[in-house]
C-alpha cells in the first residue's frame, strides 16, 4: 500500500469513529500543493484522543506502540507503527497543547484528489508554515519556501 492509501484508511477509520485530527508534517505539505517525499503520517490530536486512535488503527495493523516522547519545547508525541510488506510505516500523533491551540483551530476539511476526492482534515497553510518555522530543520525551510510559492 502507498502512503496515501494508508492515510486514506486511517482517515476513514477516524472519521467513522468520530475522532478529530489534523494532518500535519510532510503529507500536509503535499496536500497544500508542494509534494515531497515523506516516510510517515503525522496527525495533530487532542491528548484524550490518543487511546481511542490507537484502538481504531490497530485493526489496520498499527500495533507497535512506542513510549511517549516529550521534546525540549514541551511538545509531546505518541508513535505507533506497523509492518506493511516488510516496510515500517509510522503514525505520529502530535498532542495539542496550549502552544498548538491556534494550529488546531485552523483545521479544515480539504478534498484530496489522490484519495479519490476524500476529505482530510488538514491544518491551514499558514499554521503549517508556523509549525515548520518553529521546528527549524533544513527540510522545514525548504517546505516553507515551497508552501509560500503555492496558491492553493
Amino acid at each position: 500500500m502507498t502512503l496515501l492509501e494508508q492515510l486514506a484508511g486511517i482517515v476513514r477509520t477516524l472519521d467513522a469513529a468520530g475522532i478529530e485530527y489534523g494532518l500535519v508534517g510532510g503529507l500536509a505539505v503535499a496536500v497544500w500543493g508542494a509534494p515531497r517525499a515523506t516516510q510517515d503520517i503525522d496527525l495533530l490530536v487532542r491528548p484524550e484522543a490518543v487511546d481511542p486512535i490507537m484502538a481504531a488503527v490497530e485493526p489496520l495493523g498499527f500495533r507497535f506502540r512506542a513510549l511517549p516522547m516529550t521534546f525540549r519545547d514541551g511538545m509531546q508525541l505518541q508513535r505507533v507503527s506497523k509492518l506493511d510488506d516488510g516496510t515500517l510505516l509510522t503514525l505520529d500523533l502530535l498532542l495539542v497543547n496550549e502552544n498548538l491551540e491556534s494550529v488546531w483551530a485552523s483545521r479544515k476539511p480539504l478534498e484530496v484528489s489522490e484519495l479519490d476526492g476524500a476529505s482530510v482534515w488538514v491544518i491551514s497553510r499558514e499554521a503549517l508554515i508556523q509549525m515548520k518555522a518553529a521546528a527549524g530543520r533544513p527540510q522545514d525551510a525548504l517546505d516553507i519556501q515551497n508552501l509560500e510559492e503555492q496558491d492553493r
